[in-house]
């Protein structure tokens, strides 16, 4: 645990950690530093290239806002993670804690076995036909590059919630989408109020309507 003023550095030594674990493991492995506390550009440091991020990229997903931070009690490892390019990777997250025990930050490991697991399922169709894990768990698309694919990403995660396609969703389901959006605090992105209008149509004026029952709930 660390406090406020030794943040910066720690977050400097963390990009050290970064690149030395790229340079030791290779292309098919990314390393990137998050400072949550400023969620909108939280990617301070990276090392390596398999998602498209660059310094200044939001959060990856909704999971690490501020708001849904608390129900993380230990560190994330081989989480199975896909891109929205459709690649699959195996993830590990290792939280920063200031002294109060809250996650400011977190150092994130993505690795790529896309060449071993080919090979893998090769060898399973000749011995076995047995299907690859990843093929039977693809995950869940995560790694925005952008504030705008952020809420897009949230956006779609909220109607799988509901469980219905979006032609089908009625005004209850619209509203509990949106609660779920201002939970996470998604609204607080660049564009999310246009993203949100045109992809469950409705209005910017139904939406302020369902934002400020929801907020008086």
């Amino acid at each position: 645990m660390f406090e406020e003023q030794q943040l910066p550095q720690v977050y400097a030594l963390l990009a050290r950690v970064a690149r030395a674990i790229v340079v030791t493991m290779g292309s098919q492995c990314e390393v990137v530093v998050h400072d949550l506390r400023t969620p909108e550009q939280s990617v301070v440091a990276m090392s390596g290239n398999l998602t498209g991020r660059v310094v200044g990229a939001p959060a990856p997903d909704p999971e690490m806002l501020p708001g849904n931070l608390d129900v993380f009690q230990d560190d994330i490892l081989r989480e199975h993670t896909r891109t929205s390019a459709g690649r699959q990777l195996v993830s590990s997250t290792v939280w920063v804690r200031n002294t109060q025990g809250q996650i400011v930050g977190a150092i994130c490991i993505n690795m790529d076995f896309s060449d071993l697991l080919r090979a893998r399922d090769l060898l399973n169709q000749v011995l076995s036909g047995q299907e690859t894990e990843l093929a039977a768990n693809p995950g869940f698309e995560t790694f925005a590059t952008s504030p705008e694919e952020f809420v897009e990403i949230a956006l779609r995660g909220a109607v799988q919630k509901v469980g219905k396609a979006v032609h089908h969703l009625n005004r209850q389901d619209k509203i509990a989408i949106i609660r779920e959006l201002e939970l996470a605090g998604v609204f607080r992105f660049q564009h999310a109020m246009e993203i949100v209008m045109q992809e469950l149509g409705v209005s910017r004026a139904s939406i302020y309507v369902y934002l400020k029952d929801i907020r008086q709930e």
